[in-house]
């Protein structure tokens, strides 16, 4: 905006509401919410400190708003970051309008995050996700959770991924299921991939896998329609599951006392909250979709799958998948790589009794 332009009074409501219309077109449905998360809560804010008219929002007002935020709202400070650049974003829309003082938006004061936030660590043990899978096996073979957990364990899918499978997308004889960005419409939300029509791709499974989908369709799933007029992969008596369904299906099962009977916390189980299916996420063992997908992501690196295969596999690039989801120690790392270079080069190669193989006399 060129210095010296009139400012036109706007009241903070009204911008974001002109805000959300003029993205409607070029931000993802669950993205818009994201936004309109985020700034709603600096128009409830612009509301309790009286600021009724974008034109008087300061480098001062964003100031005193980024510390409220902090101190209130109980945000890390990479959740921080991210909400604050959002501000950033909906302020330069503000500034093309004539709403907020030129160059308002490279003062919103963004925080320096510590690199040990860049990374959220947690990642199960693989007796955690061993116990598990053997309890559902076992006790509750071919169930809806079941399935879900075999599926992001074995691929590395995402809970929306996961979601989006349609029934006419497991492709049993193939061995694959195709994974399609079904965002429906502006209005809808639909079942989009995280990377839009860029996240669509077919994932191999194994026979395993496919049998464990096979059985959940034969004695399980449910004949319904969700509300598109699809038909789900996986199902809840009404229809298809919510992001908000499987994530707590995860927290469930996740339970030591559910898949093993024991409590690793030394709590008694008849006093503790997170017994109830309500409150499970409240066990400080349990975890979500996320985690599980950052530990096949893992297992499969382990197992040799090269990057830039599971990148395409998994839908994310290969300096992400380093940055955030390769979370093996150096040690681990490098046991990988030597037994990689025994399998391929001669020289690395190792006999049954410790010494390098002869390339002259191998048969």
């Amino acid at each position: 905006m060129m210095a010296g332009r009139e400012l036109k009074p706007l009241a903070p409501q009204e911008a974001l509401d002109w805000y959300l219309e003029h993205r409607v077109d070029d931000l993802r449905t669950a993205t818009r919410r994201k936004h309109a998360s985020a700034l709603g809560t600096f128009i409830d804010w612009t509301e309790e400190v009286d600021v009724d008219n974008m034109n008087d929002i300061s480098g001062r007002t964003l100031m005193k708003f980024k510390t409220w935020r902090k101190n209130n709202t109980g945000l890390n400070t990479l959740s921080l970051n991210g909400n604050l650049a959002i501000l950033s974003v909906f302020l330069q829309f503000c500034e093309d309008i004539d709403a907020v003082h030129a160059d308002l938006s490279e003062r919103v004061p963004m925080p320096n995050v510590p690199p040990n936030e860049e990374v959220n660590e947690f990642v199960p043990e693989s007796d955690e996700v061993e116990g598990i899978r053997s309890y559902f096996r076992r006790f509750e073979y071919a169930s809806r959770q079941h399935v879900e957990f075999e599926l992001i364990a074995e691929i590395g899918l995402r809970m929306g991924a996961v979601r989006a499978i349609d029934f006419d997308d497991f492709d049993p004889e193939n061995r694959v299921i195709h994974l399609r960005h079904r965002p429906e419409s502006r209005e809808e939300y639909g079942t989009p991939l995280k990377n839009g029509s860029d996240g669509e791709r077919i994932v191999n499974i194994s026979d395993g896998l496919r049998a464990f989908i096979d059985d959940y369709i034969e004695y399980t799933r449910h004949e319904v329609v969700d509300k598109y007029g699809r038909k789900p992969l996986f199902t809840t008596p009404s229809g298809r599951p919510s992001t908000t369904t499987i994530r707590r299906d995860f927290y469930k099962m996740t339970r030591p006392c559910g898949y093993s009977n024991d409590c690793p916390h030394d709590r008694e189980l008849s006093d503790c909250d997170a017994t109830q299916n309500s409150s499970a996420a409240k066990c400080p063992s349990s975890f979500s979709t996320h985690p599980m997908r950052k530990w096949s992501i893992m297992h499969q690196l382990d197992e040799g799958v090269p990057k830039e295969l599971l990148s395409d596999r998994v839908d994310v690039s290969v300096p992400v998948l380093d940055k955030h989801y390769d979370q093996r120690t150096e040690e681990r790392k490098s046991r990988r790589r030597r037994e990689a270079l025994e399998a391929n080069l001669t020289q690395y190669a190792m006999t049954d009794g410790g010494s390098p193989v002869n390339e002259d006399t191998k048969e």
